[in-house]
């Protein structure tokens, strides 16, 4: 009998964000909790702020 792929239920913020996971090294993910920490901001604003710069992306 074969099994059922099971989905798992996407995950989207009122202001269009959604669940991501990603797997870092160690020592980054400190780096990145550190410069949140300095800056007020919270982990994920500098992942996205990061990727946003590395990819020339802009909000639309």
């Amino acid at each position: 009998m074969a099994k059922k792929a099971m989905k798992l239920k996407e995950s989207t913020r009122r202001d269009g964000r959604k669940a991501m996971l990603t797997y870092m090294h160690p020592d980054l993910i400190q780096l990145v909790k550190d410069a949140a920490a300095a800056n007020d901001l919270k982990a994920w604003q500098v992942i996205e702020n990061a990727v946003a710069r590395a990819l020339k992306w802009k909000k639309p």
